[in-house]
């Protein structure tokens, strides 16, 4: 198919009736690259992509998957559809084995396909192999972000969004989780990041927009974005050298 995978117009949305948090906001992702979603604190950047995801109730707008209207498709059924959603926090069952959290991701696909894609999510995270009785509860912060991706990553999406992914993590964690999105997006997966940490973000990213008061307030290749210094300053907390 030609065009974007992810398509989302003018997409409001809000927890409360009234009050929203989205307000219009236009993206897409296209095939095999990673958008990144950045902007100060408050800007409806987790918003957005929760209402994508089918956890933000949505006013108007819509959201498109491979052509197909998704908008109003329940939370619980995206991954049917193709896109998975991995939030920043409760997002691995922490008393469950890491294998049995993998297992239980597996849940929806047919019972012949499971052991086959356990294996699979191993091979992809060898940290996780060698943890795999253990508790995921016992994982560290990076290895648990591994685990969070891996439970996702077990259907095989087309699209993979994650929220926040290097929140709490030392830095070898932070390039690690970042090196493995980068090495997923060359396998072919469009990934789509809302991320604090601008500087790892856009070193991997191929698009990024910039959400302020939850609208689309700039747009372009990722690295032409970290290199403005008025968006770096304003939207990213960045002082670049010879900003005024």
């Amino acid at each position: 198919m030609t065009g974007p995978i992810l398509q989302v117009d003018a997409l409001v949305a809000g927890y409360e009736p009234g009050l929203s948090i989205v307000r219009g906001a236009t993206m897409q992702a296209n095939a095999a690259e990673i958008v990144v979603i950045l902007g100060p604190n408050g800007a409806g950047k987790s918003s957005l992509i929760k209402a994508i995801a089918g956890l933000v109730p949505v006013t108007s707008g819509s959201v498109a998957l491979d052509g197909q209207e998704i908008t109003q498709v329940p939370a619980h059924q995206m991954v049917r559809r193709g896109l998975a959603f991995v939030p920043q926090t409760d997002n691995v069952f922490p008393l469950m084995s890491v294998q049995d959290n993998l297992r239980v991701s597996a849940g929806v696909l047919a019972r012949a396909e499971i052991a086959g894609r356990i294996d699979e999510m191993f091979q992809m995270f060898p940290d996780l192999a060698r943890q795999r009785r253990l508790p995921a509860g016992s994982l560290s912060g990076g290895q648990r972000q591994m685990l969070a991706a891996a439970r996702a990553l077990i259907v095989r999406p087309r699209v993979l969004m994650l929220d926040e992914p290097s929140a709490g993590l030392s830095p070898k964690f932070v390039e690690m989780v970042f090196a493995q999105l980068a090495e997923m997006r060359r396998a072919g997966l469009t990934i789509v990041l809302v991320e604090q940490n601008a500087r790892a973000a856009l070193a991997i990213g191929d698009r990024a927009y910039v959400l302020v008061e939850g609208r689309v307030a700039h747009e372009g290749p990722a690295a032409s974005l970290w290199h403005d210094p008025i968006i770096a300053e304003l939207y990213l907390g960045q002082r670049k050298e010879g900003a005024r």
